[in-house]
């Protein structure tokens, strides 16, 4: 299969709109076939510290096969706004926002993918609004459960996932004290991205968080080229790493709102792609997830964190077949 992406700017597939959605200002990705006829909505959520343009590999992939995409940068990023109420940013919140976004867009019904933390909230879209979301494929992040007893992150370090220490780091505070100007967004994101400094040292490990000396240090990865790493730092400069940082804050609100769900399983077909690699979500943490997603598929793809990027054309093979065998082969209705 060959990979096609978008380009970050000047690609006349993609159209850069905004909606005002719930008070809020979002941006979003539009991109449709040319017959402007299509198949279906598919909406895609990216996660920390990323864009809606984090989908390049995968917009193109969606449209060729007669669908069109909605990928909006998520609340705090890019050319949506970044509220200052913590509350704001909750899966709740969050998923009604994405509801609402495709309700706009004439969208009942939609095919939902995310990432990172627009992985887990793409799950949280399908529990909240099971009405909207008809197929569900994620990349990285296994689903986890609502749970009636709250973990602090703080036990959840000690006792249970230690690997998620650099969230600790992440809600602290002290990024944003010292992270202001573009430049130094720009290292952020390639410290993240996998950069090593001149003697190859990572600035980021997941059991401490970041290494605010080795970060000043650390040289572009090859996971974006310049054109897009200045396109990011650009876009992360709007705001500022508050607003994408609060997705780190909101465990308690999250766990709060989620004592009413009225179900804690997915009952629609759902695909997960696993990045074995992926330092901050090993593998043994997808074990389980079959007992709420009876309709799950699990692949798995030789990538890190990074997989939409580092790993395009696998992934792109995984969903291009589970497009054709699950959504198009059970499709009855225009969604």
């Amino acid at each position: 299969m060959n990979v096609d992406k978008i380009k970050v700017s000047g690609d006349p597939r993609i159209e850069q709109r905004s909606a005002f959605v719930r008070g809020k200002t979002y941006g979003y990705l539009y991109s449709a076939p040319e017959s402007t006829k299509y198949k279906g909505t598919v909406v895609l959520l990216h996660g920390f510290p990323d864009l809606s343009m984090g989908w390049r590999y995968q917009i193109p992939l969606f449209v060729k096969k007669g669908y069109r995409v909605i990928a909006p940068d998520c609340l705090g990023y890019g050319r949506t706004d970044a509220p200052v109420d913590l509350a704001a940013y909750s899966h709740r919140n969050c998923a009604d926002d994405v509801k609402e976004l495709a309700a706009q867009l004439g969208a009942s019904k939609i095919i939902l993918g995310g990432h990172d933390w627009g992985a887990y909230l793409a799950y949280r879209v399908a529990l909240w609004h099971p009405d909207l979301v008809e197929y569900l494929f994620t990349v990285c992040v296994p689903f986890n459960a609502p749970r009636k007893q709250y973990m602090s992150i703080e036990e959840m370090v000690e006792k249970v996932t230690p690997h998620f220490a650099y969230q600790l780091h992440f809600i602290s505070g002290d990024l944003e004290k010292v992270l202001h100007s573009r430049n130094e967004h720009k290292q952020f994101l390639i410290t993240l991205y996998g950069g090593r400094t001149e003697k190859k040292e990572f600035a980021f490990d997941v059991n401490k968080g970041v290494d605010l000396d080795a970060l000043r240090r650390v040289r572009p990865s090859w996971l974006l080229n310049d054109e897009e790493l200045e396109y990011y730092s650009w876009e992360f400069a709007r705001h500022g790493l508050r607003g994408p940082l609060n997705w780190y804050r909101t465990r308690k609100i999250n766990h709060d709102d989620e004592l009413s769900l009225p179900s804690g399983s997915i009952n629609v077909p759902v695909l997960f792609i696993q990045a074995v690699k992926d330092a901050a979500l090993p593998p043994s943490l997808g074990r389980g997830m079959a007992k709420h997603l009876p309709r799950l598929q699990i692949k798995q793809v030789d990538a890190s964190h990074w997989a939409l990027w580092e790993r395009p054309k696998e992934v792109n093979e995984i969903l291009d077949q589970w497009v054709d065998e699950v959504v198009n082969g059970g499709r009855s209705v225009k969604l």
